[in-house]
């Protein structure tokens, strides 16, 4: 549930960023509406993991560990490298792409056992690298 919230907030900030880099009221008018509808994902998925994860240090642990040694963006493993570097670094190599992958990482630091794993921002500096 951890690893599902956390790509739909990442999946949103690029759509957000998408509509935000292209300037295109049409394609920014269908961003908004599918960031909407990948709300009602986020806010299963948070739910979930928070619950899941508020009664268990255990689970804390698990997850941690397996987002810490294994998370990567989504994308990775199908997007050849170069792609994802360019497309990581077009929408979050600025200064607000930076703090999307803040807010993200926020996000995830309010999930029980999971504060400052800095995913996203280790995740663009990886790419960036």
């Amino acid at each position: 549930m951890t690893w599902g919230a956390i790509n739909e907030w990442t999946t949103q900030a690029v759509y957000a960023r998408v509509a935000s880099k292209a300037g295109h009221p049409m394609l920014s008018e269908l961003l908004s509406r599918i960031r909407k509808q990948e709300g009602k994902h986020i806010d299963f998925y948070a739910t979930q993991a928070s619950a899941r994860l508020e009664v268990s240090t255990r689970a804390q642990r698990m997850t941690r560990f397996a987002l810490d040694r294994f998370w990567k963006p989504v994308g990775s493993g199908v997007i050849p490298d170069g792609e994802m570097r360019h497309l990581s670094g077009h929408l979050f190599g600025d200064e607000d792409g930076r703090k999307a992958t803040a807010r993200i990482d926020r996000q995830i630091d309010r999930l029980p056992g999971l504060d400052g794993l800095d995913l996203l921002e280790r995740a663009t500096e990886r790419l960036a690298a």
